[in-house]
Formats: structure tokens, C-alpha cells, sequence
């Protein structure tokens, strides 16, 4: 009881400011959807960064649908990361294809990591989220703020393309 003679009420401190707030209830849904597009080595970092852009915005309060705003987000920061990581492999790969001998073939190092880096950062989110995440085309659609038909054409394409690729 308080000295007014009221029950007491657990008392919640908010000097949590709104940005930890955001980040601290998105981020393991992030993780998992960024681990599954970029890797565990970048996930964090791209997450982290996403995050911190997106709560920098003076307008962050009209976001309507801020989780799928984020998820839009973080797929869109992984496409640039995928996009730069495979010039740059690709450019060592040239690279160490003038170093190799002739016994060695680098294409039979191909393993699934690998065959799913061939998808774009759009098929491989897709995948991710109704593989993993186990959301349906509408969902999904609506998170990527794309239509169920293109939901669906991706899917088809990273399929094809993984079977293509892996046998």
C-alpha cells in the first residue's frame, strides 16, 4: 500500500529512449530475416545500421506499418551489401583463376551456402520469410510492400534457380 492508502503500482522507468525501444522489439525478427539474406557475419551490421537510419527520420512517427517498413528496409540494405560482396568476389574469383593451376577446379567447391548467394536479395527474402518464417504469399507480399504475384514469381525463380544450380 502507498502512504495515500492505494495499492501500489509497479513503477516503469521510460528513460528508455524510443529508438532502443524500436530496436529491442524488431531486432530478433531482423536477425533471423537478415542472417537468412546477408549471412550471421553481416546480419548484426545491417540491422544496426537499418535500424539507426530508419529512427534518425524526423518523420518516424508516420510510418504507418513500422515492422514492415523495417523488414522493407533491411531487405533493401541487403541488396546493396549482396550486390557489393558479389563484385567483389567475383573480381577475386578472376583474380584467383589466373593464380590457379590447372588441378585445381573451383567450381567444385559449390555447396549450398553457395548456390543460395546465386539468388537475388529479393528471392532469397522471399524464400526466407515463407520457408523459414512460414508466412503465406499475401503476408509476405504485404511486408515486402510488393504484389502476390511477384511474391510468387520470385519464389518460382529461386526454386528453379536453386535446382538448376545444386544439380
Amino acid at each position: 500500500m502507498s502512504s495515500t492508502g492505494e495499492p501500489a503500482t509497479e513503477v516503469r522507468h521510460t528513460d528508455e529512449p524510443p529508438w532502443a525501444q524500436v530496436y529491442r522489439a524488431e531486432s530478433p525478427r531482423l536477425m533471423r530475416l537478415a542472417t537468412a539474406i546477408v549471412g550471421p557475419a553481416d546480419a548484426y551490421d545491417l540491422v544496426a545500421d537499418t535500424v539507426g537510419r530508419v529512427v534518425r527520420r524526423a518523420d518516424l512517427h508516420s510510418i504507418d506499418d513500422l515492422p514492415a517498413y523495417l523488414t522493407r528496409a533491411v531487405v533493401n540494405g541487403a541488396t546493396d551489401r549482396v550486390r557489393s560482396d558479389r563484385r567483389r568476389t567475383d573480381r577475386e574469383e578472376r583474380a584467383g583463376r589466373l593464380m590457379v593451376t590447372g588441378s585445381v577446379d573451383p567450381t567444385n567447391a559449390l555447396d549450398v551456402r553457395r548456390a543460395l548467394d546465386r539468388l537475388s536479395p529479393q528471392q532469397r527474402a522471399i524464400a526466407y520469410l515463407v520457408y523459414w518464417e512460414d508466412m503465406t504469399i499475401p503476408d509476405v507480399a504485404h511486408r515486402l510492400d510488393v504484389s502476390e504475384g511477384t511474391v510468387r514469381r520470385q519464389l518460382a525463380r529461386a526454386k528453379d534457380r536453386l535446382r538448376e544450380v545444386l544439380t
